[in-house]
C-alpha cells in the first residue's frame, strides 16, 4: 500500500468515526447486507464513494428509487394485516411525517458498524451504503428491510440489549416479507 493509500484510508476512517451519534436512548441495528440486487448509487444527489468529510454524515436526500420501494413496501404492509399492518402504520407515520433521515453511510456505535436507528418517538435514521471506501453495497432492499426492522422495534417496545430484542424485531421482519426477499 503506497503512504498516499494509507493516507486517504485512514482519512476516510477517521471520518466513519468522526460520524457517531450523539443519541444513546435509541435503538441500533447492525443487519448484515443481503445479496446485492440494487444498487442505490443511482442518484447524483448522494455523495461519491471515497468522499468521506464529516459534512457527508449529514442527511442526504432520499434516492427516488428508495421512495418508490417504501410506498410499494406500504402497501404490501397493509394488505398483510396484523403484526405487518401494525408495524406498517408506524414506518408510514414516520416516512409521511418526514422522520426517516437518509445518511450516505454506516456509522460506529461502540464497536459495531449501524445500519440503522430508531428512536421511541418514531424518528429513524437510514445508512444507503456501508462504506466510503467501497467495501460493500447495500441495495434498496437492504434499506427497506432495516426501515422495517426499526420499525418493529418501535412498534413493539423491542429494546436493544434486552434477550431477544434483535430477534423479535428480525422475526416480525422475516414474518412479513413477500417469500422471495425474506431470505437473509
Amino acid at each position: 500500500m503506497t503512504h498516499r493509500t494509507s493516507f486517504v484510508y485512514l482519512l476516510s476512517l477517521a471520518s466513519l468515526v468522526a460520524c457517531v451519534p450523539a443519541s444513546t436512548r435509541s435503538v441500533t441495528s447492525t443487519l448484515a447486507s443481503a445479496a446485492v440486487v440494487t444498487p442505490l448509487r443511482a442518484t447524483a444527489e448522494v455523495p461519491l464513494r471515497g468522499e468521506s468529510t464529516c459534512d457527508d454524515c449529514d442527511a442526504v436526500p432520499m434516492p427516488p428509487a428508495l421512495t418508490r420501494a417504501i410506498e410499494a413496501r406500504l402497501a404490501d404492509l397493509r394488505s398483510r394485516g396484523g403484526a405487518c399492518a401494525q408495524y406498517g402504520e408506524v414506518l408510514e407515520q414516520s416516512y409521511r411525517a418526514g422522520r426517516i433521515t437518509i445518511r450516505p453511510y454506516m456509522w460506529r456505535v461502540g464497536t459495531h458498524l449501524a445500519s440503522g436507528e430508531g428512536k421511541p418517538n418514531g424518528e429513524m435514521t437510514l445508512a444507503l451504503e456501508i462504506d466510503p471506501l467501497n467495501l460493500g453495497v447495500r441495495t434498496v432492499d437492504d434499506v427497506i428491510r432495516t426501515m422495517e426492522h426499526e420499525a418493529a422495534h418501535i412498534t413493539f417496545d423491542l429494546r436493544e440489549g434486552l434477550e431477544g430484542g434483535e430477534d423479535e424485531a428480525n422475526r416480525h421482519v422475516r414474518a412479513c416479507r413477500p417469500a422471495s426477499t425474506s431470505a437473509s
